[in-house]
C-alpha cells in the first residue's frame, strides 16, 4: 500500500527509551546541583555555628562539611557527629580548600581572625560571619579583602539562647527567624546573593542594611534589652530578698535573656557603646518619667504608659 512502511515492526519500538546509564547520568547531574558548596568551614562551632552546620547538611547545601575548634574535646565530639566531615584544631587548614567560611566565634576574635583568614582562603571562597557588631567587622574585612578574588559579606541571624555550646544546637532554631545580611561598597553583587541564598536556604527571612545601621538598629532591639535584663535582675538582687524563690513566670520571662554568656556580652556591649549610651539614656528618661507620674498618683498618665506599651507589644506578635 501506498505510504506504508517497509518493514514489519509495531509502532511501540520506535518509541524513545532513555537507557539506564543516561538515567544514572541524569541523577546525578540533578544531586550535584542540589549542592551549593564543594565544602564548607564553620569556624568555631557553638550554640549558633553548629546550628548553621546541621542546617547545611540537613538541606543539602553542601557536600563537605569542616569545623575549626580551639578545644580537643570538642573537636573529638564534632569528627564523631553526622553532620561534621573533618574538625582541626588548625585554622589554616580548616579553611584551605573551602567554598564558604562562616566565622562563628566572639566578635573580637572574629575581626583578628578575618586577617588570617583573608591570606589563607582560595579564590572565590566567599566568608561571612554571625558577629552581632557590624561597623568593627565590616571596617577589618573591606581592609583584609581589599584586592582579594575572595570576598567578604557580612551576617548577623537574629537568633539563639540564653543557652551556650554546641549541645544545644539545632538547625530548627534558624527557621522563620530573620538575619541581617550587611555587604559594605566592595562587595560584589554576585556574593551578596549567594550569601542571601544560603540563609534563605536554611529557612531564614534575609533583609539587608548597612553596618552601621545595622549596629544602630540591633544596639536598640537586642542589645539594649540585654542590659535591661540584667539590670533588673541586680536590682532584684540588691534587696535580698530571702523568698525571691516565690517569683512567677514574669520575672523569669522578663529576665531569660540576662543568663547569656557575660564574656561574650561584654564584647557586645562596649563595642557598641555609641549607640548604646544614647538608647540608655532614652530608657532613664523614659523611666524618669514613669517615677514621676507614680509620685503623683497621677493615674491617667501610668496608664496611657502602659496602655501605649502594650499596642506596641501586641503589633511584635503580629509581625512575626
Amino acid at each position: 500500500m501506498e505510504g506504508s512502511p517497509n518493514h514489519h515492526l509495531p509502532p511501540s519500538h520506535f518509541q524513545y527509551r532513555p537507557s539506564l546509564s543516561l538515567f544514572f547520568i541524569l541523577l546525578s547531574m540533578s544531586q550535584e546541583d542540589s549542592f551549593k558548596y564543594n565544602r564548607a568551614t564553620v569556624v568555631g562551632p557553638g550554640l549558633l555555628g553548629a546550628s548553621i552546620a546541621m542546617g547545611l547538611k540537613k538541606k543539602h547545601m553542601v557536600k563537605e562539611l569542616w569545623v575549626w575548634l580551639r578545644s580537643e574535646a570538642k573537636k573529638d565530639h564534632c569528627a564523631s557527629s553526622a553532620w561534621c566531615d573533618h574538625a582541626t584544631n588548625n585554622l589554616q587548614e580548616a579553611v584551605v580548600g573551602s567554598d564558604l567560611v562562616i566565622l562563628c566565634t566572639p566578635v573580637e576574635t572574629i575581626t583578628e581572625q578575618i586577617n588570617q583568614v583573608s591570606k589563607w582562603v582560595n579564590p572565590r571562597c566567599i566568608v561571612t560571619d554571625i558577629g552581632s557588631l557590624k561597623n568593627t567587622i565590616c571596617s577589618a574585612a573591606i581592609e583584609a579583602f581589599k584586592d582579594k578574588e575572595s570576598s567578604f559579606i557580612g551576617s548577623h541571624p537574629m537568633t539563639g539562647s540564653e543557652k551556650s555550646g554546641l549541645e544545644y544546637a539545632s538547625s530548627e532554631i534558624l527557621e522563620n527567624k530573620n538575619c541581617i545580611v550587611t555587604p559594605s561598597s566592595e562587595d560584589d553583587p554576585e556574593s551578596f546573593d549567594k550569601m542571601k541564598r544560603m540563609w534563605e536556604g536554611l529557612g531564614m527571612r534575609v533583609t539587608k542594611m548597612s553596618p552601621a545601621k545595622h549596629d544602630q538598629i540591633v544596639g536598640c532591639i537586642s542589645h539594649l534589652p540585654h542590659v535591661v535584663a540584667s539590670c533588673l535582675v541586680n536590682t532584684v538582687e540588691q534587696k535580698n530578698f530571702d523568698q525571691l524563690y516565690l517569683c512567677g513566670d514574669g520575672l523569669r520571662d522578663t529576665t531569660r535573656i540576662a543568663a547569656g554568656n557575660p564574656e561574650m556580652w561584654q564584647q557586645i556591649i562596649v563595642g557598641n557603646k555609641e549607640n548604646l549610651v544614647e538608647m540608655m539614656d532614652d530608657m532613664v528618661d523614659q523611666l524618669n518619667g514613669l517615677k514621676d507620674a507614680i509620685a503623683k498618683s497621677d493615674k491617667r498618665s501610668v496608664g496611657d504608659f502602659l496602655e501605649k506599651a502594650k499596642v506596641v507589644r501586641d503589633e511584635l506578635d503580629d509581625k512575626r
